[in-house]
């Protein structure tokens, strides 16, 4: 496949992935990213019309980058969140199911 081809099959790929947070297409594609892109430059230079589509696949995934980060952000607050409630949780686990009225299930 040409490689500007490919380019744009990987943007379209890391763009979509990241629309709909596909976390694990996005680690595939990074792999993926970090495996054929070596491959590809070994083909020699680059045409301008390659370097184009290689400036677009960066942004896009550099936006991909950030989603993921933004995200592990989200769940480390997250679980710090239930990390800061757990004795509570514990407590009620350690009580067992209570029906509506406060009667144990």
């Amino acid at each position: 496949m040409p490689r500007r081809a490919v380019l744009q099959q990987l943007s379209r790929q890391f763009a979509a992935a990241s629309e709909q947070a596909d976390w694990a297409a996005l680690e595939k594609l990074s792999a993926s990213l970090a495996k054929n892109l070596p491959l590809l430059a070994e083909r020699g230079a680059w045409s301008a019309l390659e370097q184009t589509e290689l400036l677009q696949l960066r942004k896009i995934h550099a936006q991909a980058v950030k989603i993921c980060s933004e995200e592990k952000e989200r769940l480390g607050l997250h679980l710090g969140a239930l990390q800061a409630n757990k004795e509570g949780w514990v407590a009620y686990a350690a009580l067992g199911e209570f029906d509506s009225e406060g009667y144990q299930a």
